[in-house]
């Protein structure tokens, strides 16, 4: 079963919960051939990334790709680890420990 992504207030520069402005999230459901997509506006510009999402994979920004290749990009972005299938979250220690490819 999908986890849903929890109910935000999406206030304009909402920084009540974080240190930065909070990240606007709005939801929109399939409608014919569209799938479904989750939008994400910035929290204090109107920039905004389009997540499209089905059985076949997620379309982030334009690009399309299966769920396995978009969860071996993300996840060590997120300082999330997946071991035996499951998820282990790290706790970040500094800049210099976030992954890169060279």
């Amino acid at each position: 079963m999908k986890q849903a992504i929890p109910k935000r207030s999406n206030r304009f520069f909402d920084t009540s919960r974080f240190e930065y402005a909070q990240i606007r999230v709005y939801h929109k459901a399939a409608h014919g051939k569209h799938s479904p997509r989750y939008l994400l506006k910035c929290g204090d510009c109107e920039q905004k990334l389009e997540i499209h999402y089905g059985e076949d994979g997620l379309e982030i920004g334009g690009v399309h790709g299966s769920i396995e290749d978009w969860r071996e990009i993300l996840l060590p972005l997120l300082l999330i680890e997946e071991k035996n299938g499951r998820l282990i979250k790290h706790k970040p220690t500094s800049a210099k420990d976030v992954p890169t490819t060279t």
